[in-house]
């Protein structure tokens, strides 16, 4: 099947779920491993998940926890409707949380109070190298897939029509110390492909923290951020120690006697147009 044909055939089951639940609906309540989860009615990947198999990505949290103190303090970059932070603030004292998309801030804010989750904080901002305006696209069809306006333009990010809103984004480090947040010792950052951008303005927070879990997607640093391997993970690899990559549970690198074989092997994911999460750790 064609991607475009894929999309065409999204479009349409997007549309037929409309039609079911009425022009009022705008959500739908998942009762979830993550927890009791809000979403867009319109939403057919991670809300696809939620519905069929009662969960997502609890493999991340299972992993991610054991990473965690419950006196730690856990910045979460790119929130979404919050089934990692939900699950995840279980486990520390304070979630700082931040999620560029107005529209899925909604239901982020939504499920902490369905959840009756008390120890977390949310700002309603693209994370970045600086505080400006930016353009950003709100999807609908996959809403985890919003996104800064790429600088390489393509039809993947664009096919279910987003809206192209302006955002404001914050520079981490500057944000922090303006709001007196706690320096954070863990970081999970998933924010399509401004990852670079939100690691320029971090380098304070990064040296505090003990981890990092980081989406890699080769297609976001060629397109969104176009930037190279080296030029982000060289934002990333001072502050840590180890890698280990998420979907091939065995590869891990010590990165200061294995750099070498680190860069090798992420150079290989992007020739495959592969992805993957990976856990910088101390």
């Amino acid at each position: 099947m064609s991607k475009k044909l894929k999309y065409t055939l999204l479009k349409l089951k997007s549309s037929l779920r409309n039609k079911i639940l009425g022009k009022y609906a705008i959500g739908v309540i998942y009762e979830t491993k993550n927890g009791n989860i809000a979403a867009p009615v319109n939403d057919l990947m991670v809300g696809k998940k939620l519905g069929k198999k009662g969960e997502y990505d609890m493999s991340e949290v299972n992993t991610i926890k054991d990473f965690i103190k419950p006196t730690d303090t856990i910045y979460i970059v790119g929130g979404h409707w919050g089934t990692l932070l939900i699950p995840l603030s279980k486990y520390c004292k304070k979630v700082i949380g931040y999620e560029a998309n107005p529209k899925t801030f909604y239901f982020l804010e939504t499920n902490l109070l369905i959840n009756r989750i008390d120890n977390v904080s949310l700002f309603n901002n693209a994370a970045g190298d600086a505080s400006k305006k930016v353009k950003f696209y709100t999807s609908t069809i996959n809403t985890g897939g919003s996104k800064i306006k790429p600088k390489i333009d393509k039809y993947m990010y664009k096919y279910d029509n987003p809206d192209t809103i302006e955002v404001d984004m914050i520079a981490i480090d500057d944000h922090a110390k303006a709001n007196n947040l706690d320096d954070a010792q863990g970081i999970i950052m998933d924010i399509e492909g401004a990852e670079y951008y939100a690691l320029q303005g971090m380098t304070n927070t990064l040296k505090a923290s003990k981890f990092l879990y980081i989406e890699y997607v080769p297609h976001h640093l060629e397109n969104v951020s176009t930037t190279s391997n080296e030029d982000f993970f060289s934002l990333i690899l001072p502050h840590y120690n180890t890698a280990r990559f998420m979907n091939e549970k065995s590869k891990s690198f010590d990165i200061n006697n294995n750099r070498e074989e680190f860069f090798s092997y992420v150079n290989k994911l992007k020739e495959a147009g592969k992805s993957d999460n990976i856990l910088f750790s101390e």
